[in-house]
């Protein structure tokens, strides 16, 4: 009997790594005779309209869920609504999940992302396994999930994290638990990089704070060369500001913002050079795009991606996050020799993309689908207590206390 797979999503878009690496991984199921549901929170958004036709297209069918917040309360992204109305949202979601599960006949949820718990309770409460697949870091605007791991290891039936310095973090911290590891995939499709006749610096990623662009910034500064320096990505309004008050106030007139692309590396030549300096990273697919497009590819040493770089046989150069001085000279010195590098760039390319294939990456996850072992799990209330609505009632009372005592003062 063909089994049924329900994936909870992060976000219900394409613009991040989570979910173009499960993208691949939903996609390669299909193609593997299962049966594939992708649950998202609906925001009625036109990348999210768009992320429906995808999945669509591969086979897999969606389930778009109305969400006040769709991530823990700890989690990123603000404070929605209020707590009642998060609750009753979680709740409803909850309810919205377990009725999908038995009406779809689901054999297994996978929760996409440590953010969300709503597939993990449903799917305990109806007896079918779950699996929890890690992609973040607990530090920095995760470090919230450090107090939820007891719940993470009680409701998962596995747990999987990105390889590399992530599934060493976790295993220290549930060392009665086996993480297993999976690599993030991001399919590159075989193109021809734009011809040019001259070298640019290029970066690919969402202009934030963390993908850290200030700091390739100050190394171009530093450099005083006069060639093009462009960032492709989405961009996020504030600290675009600061990347341009940046570029005014230190008379830099050869940077470009293209903003964001569907396929960035159409935009990419062949006598470019990719820099990456993210403070954070799980991974760092962008990077493993760059030097499988033969690309001489530089980036910062987070631990995301050192573990990419591992993986990647070290294609490509890395330099200490923060070290401008190292980062300059090493962007001086690839372009210095870019001939030379662009030659071991595209020569590595066949054999790091043998080593990157969908069937290595995921081969622990696709083998512990096919184990039908369920770990026992029954729902303990004390475990969903947050799922109460106490919090907004004390929050009410001291409101309501706050302004009959404003009231006496005021008469």
């Amino acid at each position: 009997m063909t089994k049924t797979i329900l994936f909870i999503s992060p976000t219900g878009t394409l613009d991040n790594g989570a979910e173009i690496s499960i993208f691949n991984l939903m996609k390669f199921l299909v193609k593997k005779g299962y049966r594939v549901l992708n649950v998202f929170p609906d925001y009625k958004v036109p990348s999210q309209e768009e992320y429906q036709v995808e999945l669509q297209k591969a086979g897999i069918e969606t389930h778009g869920l109305s969400a006040v917040k769709w991530w823990w309360e700890e989690a990123p992204g603000g404070s929605p609504g209020n707590h009642y109305k998060r609750i009753q949202g979680y709740k409803k979601n909850i309810r919205d999940l377990k009725r999908i599960i038995i009406s779809e006949d689901v054999n297994l949820v996978i929760s996409n992302t440590v953010n969300v718990f709503q597939g993990a309770i449903a799917a305990a409460e109806l007896g079918v396994r779950h699996f929890w697949l890690i992609h973040e870091f607990p530090e920095g605007e995760f470090a919230y999930y450090r107090e939820k791991l007891d719940f993470i290891s009680y409701y998962s039936d596995q747990i999987f994290s990105v390889s590399g310095a992530l599934n060493e973090d976790l295993t220290n911290l549930l060392p009665k638990r086996k993480i297993l590891n999976f690599i993030p995939f991001s399919y590159v499709k075989k193109i021809n990089l734009k011809s040019a006749e001259n070298s640019r610096i290029v970066q690919i990623g969402r202009i934030t704070d963390n993908k850290n662009q200030l700091e390739l910034l100050k190394a171009y500064q530093k450099l005083n060369i006069n060639i093009p320096l462009v960032f492709i990505g989405a961009e996020d309004e504030s600290y675009l500001k600061k990347c341009k008050d940046y570029i005014k106030s230190h008379g830099l007139d050869n940077v470009q913002f293209l903003g964001y692309r569907e396929n960035p590396w159409f935009e990419v030549s062949e006598k470019d050079i990719c820099v990456f300096t993210s403070k954070i990273e799980t991974f760092g697919l962008v990077y493993v795009e760059s030097v499988l497009n033969g690309i001489p590819t530089i980036l910062s040493d987070n631990a995301g991606h050192k573990s990419a770089f591992e993986y990647m046989n070290e294609q490509g150069h890395i330099y200490p996050s923060g070290d401008l001085d190292t980062l300059t000279s090493m962007i001086s010195e690839v372009l210095g020799r870019f001939d030379q590098e662009k030659l071991e760039a595209v020569k590595a390319v066949p054999s790091l993309k043998e080593r990157y294939s969908l069937e290595s990456v995921y081969a622990n996850i696709t083998e512990k689908i096919e184990d039908d072992e369920l770990r026992h799990k029954k729902v303990n209330q004390k475990d969903i207590d947050f799922l109460n609505n106490r919090k907004a009632l004390t929050k009410s009372v001291k409101s309501a206390v706050r302004k009959l005592f404003q009231l006496k003062k005021m008469s």
